[in-house]
């Protein structure tokens, strides 16, 4: 026999107003509630999405809260792209917005050592389980963590997110007071040249490694 469960509440992550994925759902309204209290509660991470894509636009992130539709109830208001307010309507009539809040999404990081996307926290790790000295550095879309001939490659989307994970690594290590790394914020053209003769015997395609974009 199968047991068919009836969602009446639902928590959603909108991007730009477009769903983006369920967070969490409930037949019970105190089951989400508490679930709602507890994502308003959460602490924003260091290293989020702050774009659509490769070269994309601007990403806005909002969690939304939404049930039955009763016969009488307040609506719920948000901005537009203009800046204006406005209600904020489900195209299910049945249904109507119960809360609206600016949220984020974790930007993930590809660590090209194990093949898979790590988050900002799991990256850190890596860094602290260092204990000599090391340095940190950008090229294109990637950055480099390097131990004497060691060079470890994680990529990112873009230039920009490059330069903001450079940042905010730094700022971060900077805060636990690690200082066995040295940031190398410029490398001259030949030192462009050596590390990519260094990484194409390591394995990497230079091809890929001139790419601004990873996609």
């Amino acid at each position: 026999m199968i047991y068919k469960i009836n969602y009446k509440y639902y928590i959603y992550l909108f991007r730009n107003k477009k769903q983006r994925k369920i967070i969490h759902k409930s037949a019970k309204c105190e089951t989400i509630l508490k679930k709602w209290k507890a994502l308003k509660s959460e602490s924003k991470p260091p290293y989020v999405v702050e774009n659509t894509g490769a070269r994309g636009g601007k990403a806005e992130y909002e969690l939304v809260l939404f049930g039955p539709k009763p016969k009488n109830y307040s609506s719920v208001y948000t901005k537009d792209d203009l800046g204006r307010t406005i209600e904020a309507k489900l195209s299910d009539p049945t249904k109507r917005i119960k809360a609206i809040i600016p949220y984020w999404e974790e930007e993930m990081i590809y660590d090209h050592q194990i093949k898979k996307r790590i988050g900002f926290n799991d990256f850190i790790d890596f860094i602290l389980s260092i204990k000599g000295f090391g340095q940190i550095f950008t090229l294109n879309n990637n950055l480099f963590v390097q131990m004497d001939d060691d060079i470890f490659l994680f990529g990112n989307k873009n230039l920009d997110d490059t330069q903001r994970l450079f940042n905010t690594v730094k700022t971060e290590l900077f805060k636990r007071k690690i200082g066995n790394f040295l940031f190398v914020k410029d490398i001259s053209t030949y030192q462009r040249k050596m590390l990519y003769d260094l990484l194409e015997k390591k394995g990497f395609k230079r091809t890929k490694l001139f790419k601004h974009y990873s996609h």
